[in-house]
């Protein structure tokens, strides 16, 4: 994934599966693709908190809707991605960063996978009772419309009639279904068996089924074994020396003289009430979409109002008069919302006044910079490429003609990666700079010339101040011909600096060293203020006109980055005989590039990556 997070989501449901709505922060938005023709996007959401399950262990992901005050997404999948979560859909309107958003999960599929995975249990636990001994290795809880579990050892299809009977007996024992959460001391302490390596760097969440040994699960479950619905075991095979034990739920609940209808009391219909009004007021939804939420025919009242037949007779009376005043609050917040959304207190409204249009964004000004110098290069013949980011030392440093000494393959210049060396390409590093791809360009036109290359690329390295980042973007030029000579690169360099800073903008070359070019240039563009001569009109002490030194360049020229003709050993590198073919090349970081254009004044070039919207509007 593009966007590195470092805090993993909070995960709600892990304290509380019957928490329907809440409220979050988006952490990240991921843009999948183009819009559609609907005028929607496919996206990936990142919260810093969740009720939304994430498909795993055999239970299917949730569903439902993110919703903020400019957009909403229509979430159709939920998965892990390393300690975060992706809330996947399609999104209508906008959802930002930083944004506060409510969520909704659809609460009769949440609570019809909560059904199937705790049946799944129940179905374990029977088995083992059943069938001491027997240890169950895996289960599908609804994913592929499948249930199932699978147990390592042998199970007789004449065991079934007994395991379904003891299937109903736990059901009717209504236990209580609980979760802690324990460190791998506590549980060792406590002797809880677990299937695999405990972790060591987190406390891990145990599920206890009634009185029945605790287990690992991380799972969204019913709050007792009563409230199942029926459970029918329909058959038992065999699949790569394991057993499947085969089995169904059935909805709704029927009157069963061996299955107890689940219960609610008063108690927990209050909770319910109050879990209900507090995610209404932390609603950020508009008020028509807070009346179909909470007051529409599938809303949350009406979904709670269907439990009471699960009351008995003596409590359903003081039920309803809480149902009538739960109403009556609901009414009264969305009818607040409605009249401060429309602000009609007292004031004027003019219908027929034009609307605000919505506001418009705009590239990033360093892609607004990528975008140009490649236009500029791709007018003298130069063809855009882009190779790897991440890439082997021998393409980074071997093949550029940098000795295993060099301060640049230093773990203190360059990030290394943790990744198997490989014996003839060697580490894996985060690219230092763009020139990776010059011998990945020689190799991918079979080491034929003429090359023209621009290269547009992220690099890394460690510095981080008012004028480097840690990541930042460079531009990499590559010319190999015959005949190549520093003419040609003087002649593509003024070139680049005209088209790029303005006419009359001048480029020059001094002496230097790089490893990989010889001989080596550093470059510098002449001064759009001062006009190259290094003077403003000022004053002097005196307070009289005079020219004084611009305060912006100080001499005339600004420096720029790094150029030469390619090196011979470079080209040995990329199968090009160097007796025969000379090239050039030059590069240097975008960013800075970009910042010393006209009428701009960055002076940290952090604020380009800050994310403060009042500087970027201005490009």
């Amino acid at each position: 994934m593009a966007t590195e997070i470092t805090t993993p989501t909070k995960l709600i449901y892990m304290t509380d599966s019957y928490i329907q709505a809440m409220p979050a922060t988006v952490v990240a938005v991921i843009h999948d693709g183009e819009p559609k023709v609907d005028g929607t996007r496919s996206v990936s959401v990142i919260l810093d908190q969740t009720l939304f399950y994430a498909q795993g262990g055999g239970q299917p992901a949730d569903q439902g809707e993110i919703s903020g005050p400019h957009g909403k997404v229509a979430v159709s999948h939920v998965s892990y991605n390393g300690g975060a979560i992706l809330h996947k859909g399609s999104l209508e309107g906008q959802v930002a960063v930083g944004e506060k958003v409510s969520l909704h999960i659809h609460w009769p599929l949440r609570y019809k996978h909560m059904q199937l995975h705790t049946a799944g249990h129940i179905v374990d636990q029977a088995v083992k009772n059943i069938l001491p001994g027997s240890k169950s290795i895996d289960g599908n809880h609804g994913i592929g419309k499948k249930l199932s579990i699978t147990f390592s050892t042998a199970i007789p299809e004449t065991a079934l009639p007994a395991i379904q009977k003891e299937v109903n007996k736990i059901i009717t024992e209504a236990g209580p279904i609980t979760f802690e959460m324990l460190t791998k001391d506590e549980i060792i302490s406590r002797s809880i068996a677990i299937p695999f390596d405990l972790p060591s760097n987190k406390p891990l969440r145990i599920l206890q089924l009634h009185h029945y040994p605790p287990m690992p699960d991380g799972g969204t479950h019913l709050h007792t074994t009563d409230e199942s619905w029926p459970i029918t075991i329909t058959g038992v095979k065999t699949d790569a020396g394991n057993t499947l034990i085969l089995y169904q739920v059935q909805e709704p609940i029927p009157s069963s003289s061996t299955v107890a209808a689940a219960r609610l009391s008063l108690v927990e219909l209050k909770k319910k009430v109050a879990e209900i009004l507090a995610a209404a007021h932390q609603d950020l939804a508009t008020p028509e979409e807070l009346k179909t939420t909470y007051l529409g025919k599938k809303g949350r009242f009406n979904d709670l109002a269907q439990m009471l037949r699960q009351l008995t007779p003596q409590d359903r009376k003081a039920a309803g008069m809480i149902l009538n005043e739960l109403k009556t609050q609901l009414e009264q917040l969305i009818t607040e919302r409605a009249n401060k959304a429309s602000d009609i207190s007292g004031k004027w409204v003019d219908l027929s006044a034009p609307g605000q249009l919505p506001r418009l964004g705009h590239m990033h000004p360093v892609s607004q910079a990528m975008e140009q110098i490649t236009q500029i290069f791709e007018h003298i013949g130069f063809t855009r490429v882009r190779y790897p980011e991440v890439d082997w030392d021998h393409y980074v440093f071997e093949a550029l003609n940098m000795p295993s000494n060099h301060p640049a393959r230093d773990e203190w210049e360059t990030f290394f990666i943790d990744a198997p060396i490989d014996k003839k390409f060697g580490k894996v590093v985060l690219t230092a700079h763009t020139s990776n791809g010059q011998v990945r360009e020689m190799e991918r036109l079979n080491s034929t010339p003429p090359i023209r290359m621009i290269n547009i690329a992220r690099c890394y390295r460690r510095q981080q101040d008012a004028t480097h980042t840690q990541m930042f973007h460079q531009f990499e030029g590559l010319v190999v011909d015959k005949g190549i000579t520093i003419q040609h690169l003087k002649g593509t360099l003024d070139y680049f600096a005209q088209e790029f800073y303005g006419p009359g903008t001048k480029s020059r070359i001094r002496p230097f060293h790089f490893q990989f070019t010889e001989p080596s240039f550093e470059v510098d563009f002449s001064c759009h203020i001062c006009k190259g001569t290094g003077q403003v009109d000022g004053k002097d002490e005196e307070g009289k006109p005079a020219k004084v030194k611009c305060k912006f360049c100080k001499s005339g020229w600004h420096e720029v980055g790094g150029a030469g003709m390619v090196h011979p050993n470079v080209l040995k590198a990329g199968g090009i005989d160097a007796n025969q073919y000379t090239g050039f090349a030059f590069g240097w970081g975008i960013e800075r590039t970009y910042t010393l254009k006209p009428g701009l004044n960055i002076d940290d070039i952090r604020l380009l990556y800050s994310g403060e919207m009042k500087f970027l509007e201005q490009f």
